[in-house]
């Protein structure tokens, strides 16, 4: 199959890569959040390869993997050269998230949208989340068995958060001050830099330092099985 995603989050992509098929990622010019592109820190084959909008208007897709609210809402759509996600070319909606607010009152983005299954990366997301009208399935969290690399050999505490400065007490971000007071903390993940950690590792040699590290924290205040810690885990 041809699939078109985004490349939202680099080590599930990474595992999603992997399978005996042909990957569109989207790229632009900025290489921003709706057009990274293939990862520069993560090991991809060849078969993801990029696509720029004026290549996708035409490209004979035949599933779009939808991850976010306006990929679902326009984005898809527009890249697709006017081709309706879910109507003309087969969807899915791919949800990886805990959803945010009370599990009353969470109705999901694809809700009212029966004719796109809404997939969710665990059996507690698919629990919280009102789904409506679209099907659902659970596909668990999927990664590449990194191997056994665990020394321990530093007494630090290792975090892997992505986005932290902008996505705070939900990740868990304030607590870091808390981990410090018990041990030095070394932290890493996509924009990690701006709270002093390190953004810039490839997956490999992200292993190998996590691995030498003594602990690993799970900081996540609301999640069910963080892809992450299943990484830590393996290691």
């Amino acid at each position: 199959m041809r699939i078109l995603l985004w490349h939202v989050h680099g080590s599930y992509t990474t595992a999603f890569v992997q399978g005996a098929h042909d990957y569109l990622v989207p790229t632009t010019p900025d290489r921003g959040p709706d057009g990274r592109g293939r990862a520069e820190t993560f090991d991809w084959p060849a078969s993801a390869r990029e696509i720029d909008e004026a290549s996708a208007h035409d490209a004979e897709v035949d599933v779009v993997v939808l991850q976010r609210p306006h990929e679902l809402n326009g984005l898809a759509q527009r890249w697709l050269g006017g081709r309706v996600p879910g109507r003309d070319v087969p969807a899915i909606y791919l949800e990886h998230n805990t959803p945010p607010g009370p599990a009353g009152s969470n109705v999901h983005h694809a809700a009212d949208r029966a004719d796109i299954p809404v997939v969710h990366v665990t059996h507690c997301n698919n629990l919280y989340w009102d789904s409506g009208r679209a099907p659902t399935r659970v596909i668990e969290h999927g990664i590449i068995d990194p191997g056994l690399r665990y020394t321990g050999a530093k007494s630090r505490l290792a975090v892997v958060i992505n986005e932290p400065a902008r996505r705070g007490r939900v990740v868990g971000a304030d607590l870091l001050a808390r981990f410090e007071a018990v041990a030095p903390v070394d932290l890493f993940g996509i924009d990690a830099g701006k709270l002093g950690g390190r953004a810039d590792l490839p997956q490999s040699e992200l292993f190998d330092v996590l691995a030498e590290r003594r602990a690993y924290v799970h900081t996540t205040r609301w999640t069910s099985l963080g892809l992450s810690l299943l990484e830590a885990m393996h290691l």
